[in-house]
């Protein structure tokens, strides 16, 4: 090859590097590759070793309820107004705690009315990912289609809902804490709006001690 043609062969890599750094961005690929290792994240995540300490915007809220960290919880996913809603148990009912919204639009009624049912949440259902976030799977309640579906850390929006890391952290904890103190499962229902969502129940929240 003439020095002319190695030039003109090496504009044209950089010219290929170049459009490829400024597009790839707008192309599948990148999603791609961001879905795989989130599910290899998932694969091979981790237990939390130990119960963190909760924020103290949490123990606040919980101080108004009169209640504390172990007390029986379960989890409400409004799909039409995008938002997780973590309830806690006191001495007679299951009262709401806080609402969590979703960090995406791109997670609506649309992406998750074949998802609409009860599912739980058990210890082994908190995870800690290798891509840096964490992720809490969902299982059916009742016989059905086996689903990927979680509530994802760090706005990942594969094969779940996404959520703020910090706003997950405090369902992990509340579901961790309760889980470690008795309650069976953490009873979770997604459904479109609050309106359509059955009320926690004691009995059906797994809590050993129910009766």
């Amino acid at each position: 090859m003439t020095l002319r043609g190695k030039l003109f062969a090496l504009i044209v890599l950089i010219g290929i590097g170049t459009a490829a750094y400024f597009l790839l961005p707008l192309t599948p690929i990148p999603a791609y590759f961001e879905n795989v290792t989130h599910r290899i994240g998932l694969l091979f995540g981790s237990q939390p070793d130990e119960q963190e300490p909760l924020p103290a915007r949490l123990e606040n809220k919980l101080a108004k309820l009169g209640v504390s960290a172990g007390v029986p919880v379960a989890v409400q996913i409004l799909t039409d107004n995008g938002a997780v809603a973590l309830w806690v148990h006191d001495a007679d009912r299951f009262r709401p705690l806080e609402i969590y919204p979703f960090c995406s639009d791109v997670v609506r009624d649309g992406d998750l009315s074949a998802y609409h049912g009860d599912y739980r949440i058990l210890a082994k259902d908190i995870l800690l990912n290798r891509d840096g976030h964490a992720s809490v799977m969902l299982n059916r309640a009742a016989d059905g289609p086996k689903t990927d579906l979680a509530l994802n850390g760090g706005c990942a929006t594969e094969q779940g809902i996404p959520l703020e890391s910090d706003d997950l952290r405090d369902i992990m904890l509340m579901t961790n804490a309760a889980l470690q103190n008795g309650q069976a499962y953490i009873p979770v229902s997604i459904y479109p709006t609050a309106a359509d969502q059955p009320l926690p129940d004691l009995k059906a929240s797994g809590q050993k001690n129910a009766d």
